[in-house]
């Protein structure tokens, strides 16, 4: 009876120990929070936000630091990342006129071209500035929405294409 409450005991033992080591390679994402502050105007109601992905990005020599899970839109083939590092955060949206950094991954090497549009109203095009010449699949970027609103994003890297929407705040 002593040892086969000792063999369970070890059997739990290495249970734990396992599930801990999962969560640790995998971890869980932190608790949603709404993607509209509650400062939004009725609109962004009707705004049909893209949901990004708890997802750990592919491994590149270009980042320092070796890739951690975080909030993404990937494409389907997932050839094209986009970070969403603002969901989950205190102030969980974007702010017009603001220069927003946004590091991409895209095909080694392949030109990434990032436009625009406004949903919801008129507004000049979304403003995207990138430095040249990142030889691996990173591209660290700066997007800058002119107006608030509804905006659709969409990125460009060979024959591959990722298209997401967020709402902008004032």
């Amino acid at each position: 009876m002593k040892i086969m409450r000792s063999l369970l005991c070890l059997l739990i033992s290495i249970l734990l120990t396992a599930c801990t080591a999962m969560r640790t390679a995998d971890p869980t994402p932190p608790a949603p929070t709404p993607i509209v502050s509650s400062t939004a105007t009725a609109s962004a109601n009707t705004c049909p936000l893209t949901e990004p992905a708890w997802a750990k990005p592919p491994e590149d020599s270009a980042v320092q630091n070796p890739p951690a899970y975080g909030y993404y839109f990937i494409n389907e083939d997932s050839s094209i990342w986009a970070s969403a590092w603002w969901t989950g955060q205190d102030e969980n949206y974007l702010l017009a006129g603001e220069d927003i950094k946004v590091g991409w991954f895209r095909p080694a090497g392949a030109t990434l071209e990032v436009t625009g549009q406004r949903l919801d109203g008129e507004a000049p095009p979304l403003e995207f500035h990138a430095p040249c010449c990142y030889p691996t699949r990173f591209q660290a970027s700066g997007l800058g929405f002119p107006t608030p609103g509804c905006w659709e994003v969409t990125a460009r890297a060979e024959d591959r294409k990722l298209s997401f929407v967020v709402w902008v705040e004032p």
